[in-house]
């Protein structure tokens, strides 16, 4: 009964956390009180287009985490043999690195709005991010995600969601940065190449 409550309050914690992040995706354009979409009035690219957004995916990955934590096989990240001060130490951990992916990919999120220029794929970018979370990675937003990610799965003491994080991370990898970074290129030729000699793709 014990195992039962913790695997459905880890379900909850999960869903809550896609629910909140689904609410903040479909408002991503009400930034600075002006009630509006700042991605609607940009110009349509089919050049920088993917086949799913990422956040579709992101969301995708917890709530499929929550699934198999409450109806599949536990996949413990540290066994029931750890002490409980570390399994503790490490939860907090994660709900730490969870609470500030969050907070990280919705920064740079809204300092890109805040700039008026698009997050939503294609839509012609119309200023190139260098400062404020883009300042340390080209990519704060999946930065975020991910960590999001690998937190809850800290938290929740298994390996499902990290797992579920590696397609999400290869998708990102191969096929939605390469189409950024291409369109990118072609519209800040220069100013791109000098941003990206000196800040990584992801954090190193």
């Amino acid at each position: 009964l014990a195992q039962g409550l913790v695997s459905s309050s880890s379900g909850v914690a999960y869903l809550s956390i896609a629910s909140c992040h689904w609410r903040r995706f479909l408002r991503r354009g009400r930034v600075l009180g002006f009630g509006m979409d700042l991605t609607c009035w940009a110009p349509k690219d089919k050049s920088v287009s993917v086949p799913v957004p990422p956040a579709t995916c992101f969301l995708s990955c917890i709530v499929a985490a929550a699934g198999l934590r409450l109806w599949g096989r536990r996949i413990p990240v540290l066994p029931d043999t750890v002490q409980r001060l570390i399994v503790v130490t490490a939860r907090v951990a994660g709900a730490g690195a969870a609470g500030v992916g969050i907070w990280h990919s919705l920064a740079a999120r809204d300092h890109c709005l805040a700039r008026f220029t698009p997050v939503s794929h294609g839509h012609e970018v119309q200023k190139l991010m260098t400062d404020g979370p883009f300042a340390s990675s080209r990519n704060p937003m999946y930065v975020g995600m991910v960590s999001t990610i690998w937190g809850l799965g800290l938290l929740d003491n298994t390996w499902w969601a990290p797992i579920l994080s590696l397609p999400f991370l290869a998708y990102l990898e191969f096929i939605v940065i390469p189409v950024e970074e291409a369109h990118l290129s072609r519209r800040f030729g220069f100013s791109w190449e000098e941003y990206c000699r000196k800040t990584p793709r992801w954090v190193f």
